[in-house]
């Protein structure tokens, strides 16, 4: 039978595998738009590139891990 234990058990690992996952795709996209940067464009930030995108989407990846692990952490 399945406790309401269990079930807390399963979702705060979910959620910390999720926390994880967002981690490694927020370094991933961070260091693929700052070196697309400096590559194709000198350093020059170019909003029209789709490594702006990349870069801005990391960072929001690294915000959302952040809340969630605090979140996460104060939860217990």
């Amino acid at each position: 039978m399945v406790t309401g234990e269990d079930r807390l058990e399963s979702a705060t690992t979910g959620a910390r595998r999720l926390v994880s996952v967002l981690r490694l795709v927020a370094v991933a996209l961070v260091v693929v738009g700052f070196v697309g940067w400096l590559v194709d464009h000198d350093g020059e930030v170019v909003l029209e590139s789709p490594y702006t995108l990349a870069f801005g989407v990391g960072v929001a990846c690294a915000l959302v891990a952040i809340y969630l692990g605090v979140f996460l952490a104060n939860r217990g």
